[in-house]
Formats: structure tokens, C-alpha cells, sequence
């Protein structure tokens, strides 16, 4: 892939997209077999099929609420502590997904939309791993693009409609992809960096994959 990452398969990348740098190289690599994973994974498998239950993607919702929610405080407290000049304000994800499932009276607090066991997050992150679960959230708006498009083509969600999540930037993915590889291109200037990058995006992609575990068992039941 010469400018962005397949994150779902038949994506493929916007107008006026950036050419992938050394760095996300680097991390795509890095990462691919639990990127692969996490996108096989029984509730997102079939996201782009026609007859997705919209029961699992309502659970789908409700994990990511709660994920996200753990991951952004996680990002918000480490940009404090490393005193970085990165926004992370117009990409945050919780807002859009609250939107989502309010649109379907889903409050994510009940008992049976709580995960079953609390989401552990290191209490702080360096800068190089604060990079990593950036890359991890971030490129989910890639597949997110693909994801949004077949919503709306069998199921009739719209971002207006109980889609904003997977909807993402938009027209406006290029410009925010651009800023972003720009920020881990001047970020991580060292092996240890890179390393710690690409460990803390492995284990952010096995840490959504285990909350989806989670919720997959119980959509079962």
C-alpha cells in the first residue's frame, strides 16, 4: 500500500492522501498480525455484509464505548505529563459514539452493556507509547471509512443515524492523516521510541480484541 493502510479490505485511500513514511512503515509492519485479527474478529467480520445483525453491531458500539472511554482519559492524562503540542480535541471518538448509541436509547452504563471485567491501562504512558495507541485509534478511522459506507447501504445508518463513529473525519481524513504521520515522524527519533511505538499499538490491538471477546460471548448467549 503505497499511501494508507488497508484497514479493511477494498479501502482505498483518499484523494490527496500522504505517502506512508518510514515511521508508520515501521508500525504497519509492526502490527500486522493483530491488525489482521482484530479485523477477522466474530463481531466485525461480517460489519460489511449484507444481513449484519444490527443486535452485534449495537454490542460493537457498546464495547467501543467503553474502550474508548478508558483510552482517551489514558491519552488526555499522558499528553498533559509530556507536555505535547498535539490535539488530540477534534479526533476524539467517545462523543461519536455516544451520539450513535443514543440515537438507538442504548445507555452503555447498564449492567448488560458493561464489560465484565474492568479495562486496565497503565497509569502512565512515555511518548513513545503514547504514539503507539494513537497509531492503533487513528488508523481505525481508515477501515472506518469502508465501514460507514456499507452501514448505510444495508442497514440505513447514517452519521446523523447511529454511524457517526465509523464515519470518522470524512472529506477530512486526508488532512487529519496527514497531521498525524507528521507528528510520529518528529515523535519517535530513536530505536527505543520505535520500539515502545510498536509494542503499545500490539497490545492496544489485543486489548480491543479481548473487550470484543468479551461481548461477542454474551451477544452468544
Amino acid at each position: 500500500m503505497k499511501a494508507m493502510d488497508k484497514s479493511i479490505k477494498g479501502y482505498s485511500a483518499p484523494e490527496g492522501s500522504t505517502a506512508i513514511s518510514e515511521v508508520r512503515r515501521m508500525l504497519r509492519d509492526g502490527t500486522h498480525a493483530e491488525h489482521v485479527r482484530l479485523n477477522q474478529h466474530g463481531l466485525l467480520r461480517g460489519i460489511t455484509k449484507s444481513g449484519y445483525p444490527l443486535s452485534m453491531y449495537q454490542q460493537v458500539l457498546a464495547a467501543y464505548f467503553h474502550f474508548y472511554g478508558a483510552i482517551e482519559a489514558a491519552i488526555d492524562r499522558s499528553l498533559i505529563e509530556q507536555g505535547v503540542a498535539f490535539s488530540y480535541e477534534p479526533r476524539r471518538k467517545l462523543p461519536w459514539i455516544k451520539d450513535d448509541l443514543s440515537y438507538f436509547e442504548i445507555n452503555p452504563e447498564d449492567e448488560i452493556y458493561r464489560p465484565n471485567s474492568p479495562i486496565a491501562l497503565p497509569g502512565s504512558l512515555n511518548l513513545g507509547q503514547l504514539v503507539g495507541v494513537l497509531y492503533t485509534i487513528e488508523g481505525s478511522s481508515l477501515g472506518g471509512q469502508v465501514i460507514s459506507q456499507h452501514l448505510e447501504t444495508h442497514m440505513g445508518l447514517t452519521p446523523e443515524k447511529g454511524a457517526r463513529f465509523f464515519y470518522g473525519y470524512g472529506r477530512r481524513i486526508p488532512e487529519f492523516w496527514s497531521q498525524f504521520q507528521e507528528f510520529m515522524d518528529d515523535t519517535l527519533t530513536h530505536d527505543e521510541m520505535k520500539n515502545d511505538a510498536t509494542n503499545t499499538a500490539k497490545s492496544t490491538f489485543v486489548m480491543m480484541e479481548s473487550i470484543l471477546d468479551d461481548y461477542l460471548d454474551r451477544h452468544a448467549n
